[in-house]
Order: structure tokens, then C-alpha cells, then sequence
């Protein structure tokens, strides 16, 4: 499947939904159950760890289900891959291939701010002295 990944079915306008509805398709809804985090691997380098830890705290980790913390694992331990080094000590040639496959299944999870934007996804920050600040926020978004 390629091309933008299209709205959910409660996001459409009613164009949209109009649309949606003559060319027949319907939207399949499932239940979302609580994601199972793996380990990260111990013995990653420094940026697969980084890139590791920053995901799975970031605010977009909130929409995360246990196969996208799988597939974060797997870029994870693809990004170690292309950090070590071989017996001889001397740095493997970096794949670019790789490397841009990496950072396109980095942009399928939303990792970055540029990703999430695309999608019309933006987090905010709570300021420090209101701990109620997404309650507030979605009070006002439901208004």
C-alpha cells in the first residue's frame, strides 16, 4: 500500500465521508489493548539506545501498540548494525539504502515533530503548574 495514509473514519469531513460511503468502503474497527514493551537490547550502541529511550518517552509513544514497539526494536537493532564494527576493528562501510530505510520506518512511527505535523498530530507541553492541562485541553477540543 502507498500514498498517505488516510484519516480515520471519525476524522473525515462529511464530504469525505460522503465520498467514502458511495465508493462502498467501510472502515474495520478493533479493539487497541495495552502495548507490551520489550527490553531494549543491553548491548546497543549509544544511538540505538538513544534512539530507544527518546521514542518510547516521547508523547507520540502514547499511540504505540506492542508491534510498534516491535518494529522501534527491530530499526533499533538495525541502527546498531550500522554503528559496529567488524572483528579487524575498522568501521563497516554504512549502507545508505539501510540507512534511508531506518529513518522511513522511524517516519512510519511518528518519531519525529515533521512526521507527526504531516498527520496533523501536535503535542503539547503541559505548563508546570497546571498538572490538569490535557483534560483542560480536550474539554476544549470537544466544545
Amino acid at each position: 500500500m502507498s500514498g498517505p495514509m488516510p484519516n480515520r473514519s471519525g476524522e473525515l469531513t462529511p464530504a469525505a465521508e460522503r465520498q467514502r460511503k458511495s465508493r462502498g468502503t467501510t472502515a474495520v474497527r478493533g479493539k487497541s489493548n495495552p502495548a507490551t514493551i520489550p527490553d531494549p537490547d543491553p548491548d546497543w550502541c549509544h544511538a540505538a539506545r538513544l534512539m530507544w529511550d527518546s521514542a518510547c518517552e516521547s508523547g507520540g509513544a502514547a499511540f504505540y501498540e506492542s508491534s510498534d514497539y516491535a518494529t522501534l526494536w527491530l530499526l533499533c537493532d538495525q541502527i546498531d548494525y550500522l554503528y559496529r564494527t567488524n572483528k579487524d576493528g575498522e568501521a563497516k562501510p554504512r549502507s545508505p539504502e539501510m540507512f534511508k530505510a531506518v529513518l522511513t520506518g522511524l517516519g512510519n512511527l511518528l518519531v519525529s515533530e515533521g512526521d507527526r505535523r504531516k498527520l496533523h498530530i501536535e503535542l503539547e507541553k503541559a505548563p508546570d503548574d497546571n498538572p490538569d492541562f490535557l483534560n483542560d485541553l480536550n474539554e476544549l477540543l470537544d466544545n
